[in-house]
């Protein structure tokens, strides 16, 4: 059953023969019945092809040395992204926006285990002489550091953004 459908989904034509000959494609070049039940359906299949595309060819068609077997050479759109992503390494605007969240979270938490006197990671009491610097240390550094992260996360999407654009042809 399922190669009977098959055929006849080859089989169906959805383009009128005169708009084929308007285009100087070729009409179907075969039919064939089909059974579905007790009943047969007649469709054409072909092969698509333009009009004279055997005829007129060149004897020799020229190959790019880069679609040449064993090349080492890359294709040109490789050869443009390598020269870009050689100039400069950047973290996806997701990695920075991550980041950023980690580091205000713990900055925040820093906080809160100061004030309510709880162990730093569970190592660290409050009576612990390095208590209030290692709590301090990730306060103070933590807010800023997300900050940034923040601040880089929202260029690097801009950027991508405008690259996008341009290969899309908007700008």
């Amino acid at each position: 059953m399922a190669a009977t459908m098959a055929i006849s989904l080859l089989c169906k034509s959805s383009f009128p023969a005169k708009l084929l000959l308007e285009l100087g494609i070729r009409e179907p070049i075969c039919s064939s019945s089909v059974k579905f039940g007790s009943v047969f359906h007649r469709r054409r299949v072909g092969a698509i092809t333009a009009a004279g595309s055997g005829e007129n060819r060149p004897e020799k068609e020229e190959v790019p040395s880069w679609a040449k077997p064993n090349s080492d050479e890359p294709p040109p759109w490789a050869r443009q992204e390598a020269q870009n992503e050689s100039l400069k390494m950047e973290f996806p605007f997701y990695v920075y926006l991550l980041a950023s969240a980690v580091t205000a979270i713990a900055a925040i938490g820093s906080v809160f285990e100061y004030v309510n006197q709880n162990p730093v990671f569970g190592v660290v009491y409050p009576d612990n002489i390095l208590y209030a610097p290692l709590l301090g240390f990730f306060a103070i550094t933590g807010i800023p550091s997300s900050a940034f992260l923040w601040f880089k996360s929202v260029e690097v999407a801009n950027q991508e953004a405008e690259e996008q654009d341009r290969r899309d042809g908007f700008l």
